[in-house]
């Protein structure tokens, strides 16, 4: 199909095309499966228990921080490649019966807010400068690891979340001391 579609279109870029594909077809079903660990949307009429009440506080300028995320990394281009298309989504939390959605919302609710602490500390490492970014690099020297950054989870950026958890678990000693403090 490719070599065909080579041949019918000039700008297609046959083999390479392929890949790309396939890489955006990964990419699409990776963020399908981690947008079941995203927070749920804060409901005023719905009575939240304790946890989901810290978590909300918590979480409460994440989404504001992604969109000044975004917006650092757009280089002033909408078009951008770095933004998918999700038209079609299906929400697959919505598809489960009420008992298995509760089910499953109570067994993620430590991976959701592992994921909230992380884009919180990256983000605030990026953004204080003064405070936390000296901290962090005092402790990375204390503890003799490479000075790096925590890569920051964005929606719109592939692999974003694997960064930051692949980065997490390289340098959890580090994370740990900081929150330590």
């Amino acid at each position: 199909m490719t070599a065909k579609l080579e041949d019918l279109v000039a700008h297609f870029g046959g083999e390479s095309a392929r890949t790309h594909c396939f890489l955006h077809v990964v990419n699409l079903i990776a963020k399908s499966l981690i947008k079941e660990f995203d927070l749920p949307k804060k409901k005023a009429d719905e009575v939240l228990s304790r946890a989901e009440e810290d978590m909300q506080e918590f979480t409460t300028d994440i989404e504001w921080e992604d969109q000044i995320t975004v917006a650092e990394n757009r280089d002033g281009d909408p078009n951008s490649d770095k933004f998918d298309n999700t038209e079609g989504w299906v929400d697959e939390m919505s598809e489960l019966m009420d008992v298995k959605r509760k089910e499953l919302q109570t067994n993620i609710q430590p991976i959701r807010l592992l994921l909230v602490k992380l884009r919180k500390l990256a983000y605030k490492m990026i953004h204080s400068m003064t405070l936390i970014l000296p901290e962090w690099k005092l402790t990375l020297a204390e503890l003799k690891l490479p000075e790096r950054i925590m890569p920051r989870d964005v929606s719109t950026r592939w692999n974003s979340t694997f960064d930051m958890l692949l980065f997490a678990i390289e340098y959890r000693a580090a994370i740990d001391t900081m929150m330590d403090k």
